[in-house]
């Protein structure tokens, strides 16, 4: 039931991109049967442009799937508005309060212009995503600022990340990378060794990648959402 409600609060489909293939994953934790916090959103705007974001909400149960459900659709309205990923941050801000809430969130925002491989990026305290070209893989250098939920003392700052030709990017929430007893710069190392392998399609290097990782027995909830440009 709990995994029922998590995949009724998410996209249904993802929506066609020209230019685009994109893939998404959902598996929820083991530890549990309370429904999560992660979400996906891909929104599509004009000119050969969308808006994806990522995000993970602290805690488990309906309160926290009720928060999540509130950033999560929030966000792709100020997307639809054609605000830029640094301002859908910091207007998701005032929603949540770590002391009146009991939840914060981590938020990756970015806004991708398909003709020029272009991704303009903003993280409200989210693991950065991961750029892969054909034979390597590089994490995006966006700068992390404090979760939502937490007094940001400054606008979040955004950066851009170049895609090559053919190339992914992957963005995904801290269930994938983390775990017990171990440092997250040795699960990011995992996930990009991971991510440069042999694949015929998005859907396929997703799988390998989860299998890898998790042995598809996650310990936390995941979500993956990957773009692949197809020129």
């Amino acid at each position: 039931m709990a995994e029922t409600l998590q995949h009724a609060l998410l996209p249904a489909q993802m929506p066609m991109i020209p230019g685009m293939q994109i893939a998404v994953r959902y598996l929820p934790g083991t530890a549990g049967v309370d429904v999560g916090g992660d979400w996906y959103d891909v929104v599509p705007l004009a000119e050969g442009r969308f808006v994806f974001v990522i995000g993970d909400v602290s805690g488990r149960g309906v309160r926290a799937a009720a928060v999540m459900a509130s950033l999560h659709y929030a966000s792709r309205a100020y997307a639809f508005e054609g605000h830029p990923p640094a301002a859908i941050l910091s207007q998701l801000r005032p929603l949540l309060q770590l002391d009146r809430d009991g939840n914060f969130a981590t938020v990756l925002c970015g806004l991708v212009d398909v003709q020029a491989h272009e991704v303009i990026l903003a993280s409200a305290g989210h693991p950065p995503p991961l750029v892969v070209g054909e034979v390597h893989a590089d994490f995006a250098g966006v700068e992390p600022g404090r979760p939502i939920g937490i007094a940001e003392p400054a606008l979040s700052r955004s950066a851009t990340a170049k895609i090559p030709a053919q190339g992914i990017l992957l963005a995904y929430t801290d269930g994938l990378i983390e775990r017990r007893r171990e440092s997250p710069d040795t699960g990011m190392s995992r996930l990009a060794a991971a991510a440069v392998r042999e694949s015929s399609s998005l859907e396929e290097l997703l799988d390998g990648i989860v299998a890898e990782l998790t042995g598809d027995s996650p310990n936390d909830d995941i979500a993956l959402i990957g773009l692949r440009w197809l020129n």
